[in-house]
């Protein structure tokens, strides 16, 4: 590296370090010119004897000053770690809830329709694998997995048939029929199924998660535009 390059790096940082230590710098500055000042107008032996207590009242102040600086910068770093531990723990609980669909097998369909009609609900199951309760877990939508759109309804007549949960406990499971319609068709060429199902719940802290199969959750936020699809009975107010 150029001389010019170390003398503008050594440069820049004494700016920075002036920046972070202004404070000190300023109560230094204004206690030697204080000092110098006091000693020239009175134009007193004594007065510039007393200097040398100047400078050690500068030394005492920039050593109170350093100190709590550091005491601040220490407390800061411990709240952001804490804050980071946090997070973290509230994302690893999120990951918990999962979520499967059984697709019915080629018997099931058969049976199905033969007696209703021809496309069989799906189930999606909705596992609260973290060791404190949820709330309001809810299929919030569906991924097609070309690209297209999934339409989607819960396929039961009398509301006694299925009651979406308030709390979905430690190791509870909420099982959901859902009725899929696929645009574009999925053709039987497209299969393994690889439709990816949207959830959202709310953890024990009362912090809305939402995650798309088994990607990483995300926290919903005031004024998150997302739209939530279903039937408006089942949604999470």
């Amino acid at each position: 590296m150029s001389e010019p390059s170390n003398v503008r790096l050594w440069l820049r940082s004494r700016r920075r370090w002036i920046h972070a230590h202004r404070t000190t710098v300023i109560a230094g500055s204004l206690l030697v010119l204080i000092a110098g000042l006091s000693a020239w107008l009175l134009k007193d032996g004594e007065a510039w004897g007393a200097l040398g207590q100047w400078a050690g009242a500068l030394g005492t102040v920039l050593a109170v000053t350093v100190a709590l600086r550091i005491s601040q910068r220490e407390a800061d770093a411990e709240s952001e770690r804490r804050q980071i531990e946090q997070a973290e723990r509230e994302l690893e609980q999120a990951r918990l809830v999962v979520t499967i669909i059984d697709y019915p097998s080629v018997e099931e369909e058969l049976v199905y329709s033969g007696r209703f009609g021809p496309e069989p609900p799906d189930n999606v199951r909705i596992t609260n694998y973290s060791p404190t309760h949820v709330f309001y877990p809810r299929i919030e939508g569906f991924v097609h997995q070309n690209g297209g759109k999934v339409i989607w309804d819960l396929p039961y007549d009398d509301p006694d048939d299925y009651t979406a949960p308030t709390v979905l406990g430690a190791g509870e499971t909420d099982s959901i029929l859902v009725s899929l319609t696929y645009d574009p068709p999925i053709t039987p060429d497209m299969y393994p199924m690889r439709t990816k199902v949207i959830i959202g719940f709310t953890d024990a802290g009362g912090r809305r998660w939402r995650r798309i199969a088994e990607s990483t959750p995300e926290r919903v936020l005031a004024g998150d535009s997302f739209k939530v699809e279903g039937p408006d009975w089942y949604r999470a107010d």
